[in-house]
Formats: structure tokens, C-alpha cells, sequence
């Protein structure tokens, strides 16, 4: 319920955010949603909250390698709550081009004052951020070609703030550790990108994930057109960019600013995202008659777009291992007004799918580490490792063919994911072709962030060979 006498202080809110992130499996988007819910924030505030919280976790690793200049103490071994307010201070001096560096320090410092209450610790704050203040020379560095790459770090496209020290490592010396620290994703990453890429695309990845995403709207064609919600939103001020039929592009961040969202005109996808559904339903049986399963349905965004594309006919059964998901299908569903989706709360991996029957569509939108998707997942560059890669390539394998063995015969299975790491895609796809001849891949294709700062993954589409038996 939302406390409308109670006015949140932003920066507060978004270190409690930023901790919570960092030591529970949660995600800061849906933190700041459900803060935003439980009290009376304004438009500008909670802007600026999305701003903060996903802006310090994206550009984590650069703030840390900017502290770490500054401090004897390394990042790691300063108290979370000091760390995360110094965090805090130097993304705002370097990235928030409208909140004055005084104002950046000086709440940052506050901060500390009133969580630690210790004078020390309010008084390394200070002295942290002022010199961070002195040595930023130049915030919107457009000339840098002559520059020493060190004092230099990338802020959006064409854009470097640029320090009178050279902060960063010399890449002539450690080219993945410069590129990892300047554009803020783990080294390990850096280095397989590097080595399967080269610099130039591992840059452009990394540019593309830091960048804010953009959103992208799938107009639900059941309850309007492009056209007229095109013009709804043209009514309440706000510039689209109509992409095709089914979908358009925004300037604006929070859902909630966005007329027609509860009546169920609209849902939040990405365009790589609504290729999956089209992939999926090629060349469509009577929509009346087709049977359809999403092996790991929630929260529900590619299995409403289907049930949209078949015109809310057919029978599609939603599976997803976490009921809380679940949930999120079914408030999807009830929004839309979509009717033909049977939720059901089952581990697939597991391969007791409680179903006899055959279906002509299989979706196995898998579990992934997220590689594709690092600018709107903003916590998963931290989370991952090349550990979790090999065990989700176990997980995928095991979805794909437990999604085999409920396909019929001429039937189309979809495998995608939104990583761009072989060994969760054509990896996966080539292994299971290799084990189950009476299956051959019909299309796949790939797709990555750095093309039109969009989504980036993958999707292959399996035929079942009719046997004739």
C-alpha cells in the first residue's frame, strides 16, 4: 500500500537499493518498482532513482577503479555503507550532467554522517570526493584523440570525461584489464570477448551495454492498432518511433508515465524479444486447433505476444519453475485479456512435464546468463561467471530435449536464449542435433547489442521429421 505522507529521500533509497542487489538474488528494477509502489514518489524522483540505481551498477567497476586512485583502502575492505555513498558521489559528479559536484559531495558526505555516525568516516568521504572533484578536468571531452587513453573514460557515444591523472591502466600494457575497468564488465568477460571478437566489437559490446536501453512498446492488437496508440501517445506529449505493425519505440523510461498500460494496449518487450514469437508461430495450423507449450513461461512477455499472434485461440500452456513468476503471467494474461493460457507451476529440467499429449509448438526459452541483455539486466555482469556458464549449458541441453519429447511429428520447436555465448547456443543446438537425428534445424539466427543498441541472443527453430510412423 502506498504511504502518500511519506517522501523518500532518493539518494538513501538507492544505496539501501544498491545493497541489497549486491548481497541477495534480487533485481534493482523490480526493487525500485516495488519501493516506488509502497510510497508516494514523484515522477522526477523516481527517475532519478531508476537513474542512480542502475547507472552505479552498470558503471560499478570504473567507480571502484577511480576510488581505488584515490584511496590506501582498497574498495573491497572499505565498510559497505562508506563504499556505497562514495560510489554514489563520484557517479553523480561524472555522470549526472545537472546535479552541481557540491551537491554530489555533500550528500554523499551527509550520507555517511547519518548511517555510520563516525566523524572518520564522514571525513574520508570528504577528502575522497574533493579530490575526485579536482582532478575531473574536462566532463564532456568530445577532442580526446590526443589524450592519454589512462585519463580518459568513456560516458556515452563521443563522450569521455577526462581527469588530470591517468587513472586507468595503460592498455599498451594490460589491453583487458584497461578495456574491463574503463567500460566496467569483468575481466573474464572481457577476455573471451577478445579472443572471439577482437577489440574493436569487444569495445562496441561494451558501449552498447552501458548505454540506457531504450523501450520498446508490442501493441496488443487484440484491443488497438499502431496507429491509434500511436496517436494516444502523441496526445500526452510523448515522441514514438513506430518500428513495424506491432511495435514502436519511446522516450520514456518509467511504464508508468505511459497511457494504457493497465487497460492492456500495450506490454514492455524488446524488438529481439518479439522475433521470438513470430519465429516460433511459422506457418500456423488453423489458430483454433494449435496446441502450444512454453517450457519457462514467466514472466510471461513471449508467451502473451503468441497468444496475441494467434489471436487469443488455441490452447497455450504456461510452465515455469517459480509460482511468485507465475503470478506475473497470470497479472500479464488478466491486463491483455488473454484467455487461452493454462498456467502450470512444474520444473521442466527435471523432465515431469505432466502432460501425454503432443504439441505443435514447443518453446524452450531457457534460463541464461544474460549476456545479450547486459544494459537493461544491469546486476548480471556481477553475477555471472564462466563456472555458471558451463552448468546453464548442462540446464539448457536437459530443457531442449525434455521440449524434444513433447513435439509432434512436423511440429516446430524454438530453443532462444539472450546471451551471446556459443556454448549456450549453437553449442547447445549442435550437441542436440548430434544426439537426436529425427530432429534438423530449420533456421537460426543471432543477434547482438552493439547492432542498433538493441538486445542481443539467439534463437534456432527445430523441425520434427515425419517419419511416417
Amino acid at each position: 500500500m502506498k504511504n502518500s505522507s511519506n517522501k523518500i529521500d532518493v539518494r538513501l533509497e538507492s544505496i539501501r537499493i544498491l545493497r541489497k542487489v549486491d548481497e541477495k538474488d534480487v533485481l534493482a528494477q523490480e526493487l525500485v518498482e516495488e519501493r516506488c509502489q509502497q510510497t508516494n514518489v514523484s515522477r522526477r524522483d523516481k527517475h532519478l532513482l531508476l537513474e542512480l540505481v542502475n547507472g552505479i551498477t552498470r558503471h560499478r567497476l570504473s567507480l571502484d577503479t577511480i576510488l581505488s586512485f584515490f584511496s590506501k583502502i582498497p574498495p573491497q575492505k572499505i565498510e559497505p555503507w562508506l563504499l556505497y555513498a562514495l560510489r554514489l558521489g563520484i557517479y553523480q559528479m561524472i555522470f549526472l550532467d545537472k546535479i552541481p559536484h557540491s551537491a554530489a559531495v555533500n550528500t554523499s558526505v551527509e550520507l555517511v554522517k547519518n548511517l555510520i555516525r563516525r566523524p572518520d568516516a564522514a571525513r574520508f568521504a570528504n577528502a575522497i570526493l574533493r579530490a575526485v572533484d579536482r582532478t575531473i578536468k574536462n566532463k564532456y571531452s568530445v577532442n580526446h584523440k590526443n589524450v592519454n587513453q589512462q585519463k580518459l573514460l568513456y560516458k556515452k557515444e563521443n563522450v569521455w570525461c577526462e581527469f588530470s591523472e591517468p587513472i586507468f591502466p595503460d592498455p599498451g600494457e594490460n589491453l583487458t584489464s584497461y578495456i574491463a575497468k574503463n567500460y566496467s564488465h569483468p575481466e573474464w568477460l572481457i577476455k573471451r570477448w577478445l579472443t572471439r571478437y577482437g577489440i574493436d566489437k569487444t569495445i562496441e559490446i561494451c558501449k552498447a551495454n552501458n548505454h540506457i536501453p531504450t523501450l520498446s512498446l508490442r501493441i496488443n492488437h487484440n484491443k488497438t492498432s499502431i496507429n491509434e496508440f500511436a496517436s494516444l501517445l502523441e496526445q500526452n506529449g510523448i515522441l514514438a518511433r513506430v518500428i513495424d505493425n506491432n511495435a514502436l519505440i519511446i522516450n520514456k523510461s518509467v511504464v508508468s508515465d505511459i497511457p494504457g498500460f493497465s487497460n492492456g494496449l500495450f506490454s514492455v518487450q524488446d524488438i529481439t524479444s518479439m522475433k521470438v514469437g513470430t519465429f516460433l508461430i511459422a506457418e500456423t495450423p488453423t489458430a483454433g486447433a494449435i496446441t502450444l507449450l512454453d517450457m519457462c513461461a514467466a514472466p510471461g512477455g513471449k508467451t502473451t505476444h503468441i497468444a496475441e499472434i494467434i489471436q487469443n485461440k488455441g490452447s497455450i500452456y504456461a510452465l515455469d519453475i517459480s509460482l511468485k513468476r507465475l503470478h506475473r503471467v497470470k497479472e500479464n494474461c488478466q491486463r491483455l485479456g488473454i484467455k487461452n493460457i493454462t498456467i502450470i507451476c512444474c520444473d521442466a529440467s527435471e523432465g515431469k512435464i505432466p502432460f501425454r499429449c503432443k504439441f505443435d509448438r514447443v518453446l524452450a526459452d531457457v534460463p541464461c546468463s544474460n549476456t545479450g541483455v547486459l544494459s537493461r539486466r544491469v546486476e548480471a555482469r556481477w553475477r555471472i561467471t564462466e563456472k555458471n556458464i558451463k552448468q546453464l549449458a548442462a540446464l539448457q541441453y536437459s530443457l531442449l530435449k525434455t521440449g524434444s519429447t513433447m513435439l509432434k511429428q512436423d511440429g516446430i520447436l524454438v530453443y532462444s536464449t539472450c546471451s551471446i555465448e556459443p556454448e549456450e547456443n549453437q553449442e547447445v543446438v549442435q550437441k542436440f542435433l548430434k544426439n537426436e537425428p529425427q530432429f534438423y534445424l530449420d533456421k537460426e539466427d543471432c543477434y547482438s547489442p552493439e547492432i542498433n543498441k538493441g538486445d542481443g541472443g539467439y534463437m534456432a527453430r527445430i523441425r520434427k521429421r515425419n517419419l511416417g510412423w
